[in-house]
């Protein structure tokens, strides 16, 4: 799956004490024109959900409605946005559903800063996704049980809590600055063989595991972690 990033945005984020109200962010990503505007029911096919999100929340949940929801909403206590801070869509031929924070464009850093958005991604209760993928600055996502092949967070200060009741993803990978993931399992279906790098990486784990090697085994290590950048925390913990 491609990933489209907040290229110079999550840059400026690891800047934002020392950004002053005009400071410019510029937030760039792939065919702007295709892409749709707000709220929206997908009526295409969907097979994998990429978020990219700045200063907010995700939560990706499982639902009665038959097909895709997407809804963002401010956050308690922020400005009303405009139409071009508003989220953007775009399901590719693929049937990737992608999600933009806003518009394609630069923006004023004090603008940004007063707007917090809160999304949530609704999908048809039992769907299994090829990919979730995560994207973002200072932003905080719940995977609500929602089952999917691979699940992917990158950015900066994000903060990944996923419960899995059943089964974990076959591929997960974590990299960025200052992120965590927090995996909530059953220990009965629990498998992860977990690689750990990059700078002050730190490990956490609930469950009766074994080293292999530089590697660390729970289970019958079916699924694959691989962890890197700088800062980046993992979790495993039982499901309650």
């Amino acid at each position: 799956m491609k990933r489209i990033a907040f290229i110079i945005a999550v840059m400026a984020s690891m800047l934002f004490a020392a950004c002053g109200e005009n400071t410019k962010i510029d937030i760039k990503y792939e065919h702007p024109e295709r892409y749709s505007v707000g709220d929206a029911t997908i009526s295409q096919p969907v097979s994998a959900i990429s978020v990219d999100w700045l200063c907010g929340n995700v939560d990706i949940v499982y639902s009665d409605k038959p097909e895709v929801c997407i809804h963002e909403e401010i956050q308690e206590g922020f400005l009303p946005i405009t139409d071009s801070l508003r989220m953007r869509y775009y399901v590719d031929e693929e049937g990737e559903l992608e999600i933009q924070y806003c518009g394609h464009g630069k923006y004023r850093y004090g603008d940004l800063k007063n707007i917090r958005k809160h999304l949530v991604v609704e999908v048809p209760r039992g769907k299994v996704l090829d990919e979730i993928s995560i994207d973002g600055v200072e932003t905080g996502v719940i995977v609500g049980q929602v089952l999917s092949r691979e699940l992917t967070v990158d950015g900066v200060k994000v903060s990944v809590n996923a419960d899995y009741p059943d089964a974990l993803p076959n591929e997960i990978d974590i990299d960025g600055v200052q992120c965590l993931l927090a995996l909530h399992v059953v220990p009965e279906t629990a498998g992860l063989t977990i690689e750990m790098s990059g700078i002050k990486p730190f490990l956490s784990c609930d469950l009766p595991s074994r080293k292999d090697g530089e590697k660390t085994v729970v289970g019958d290590g079916r699924c694959k972690v691989e962890a890197d950048g700088v800062d980046v925390h993992l979790s495993i913990r039982e499901l309650k």
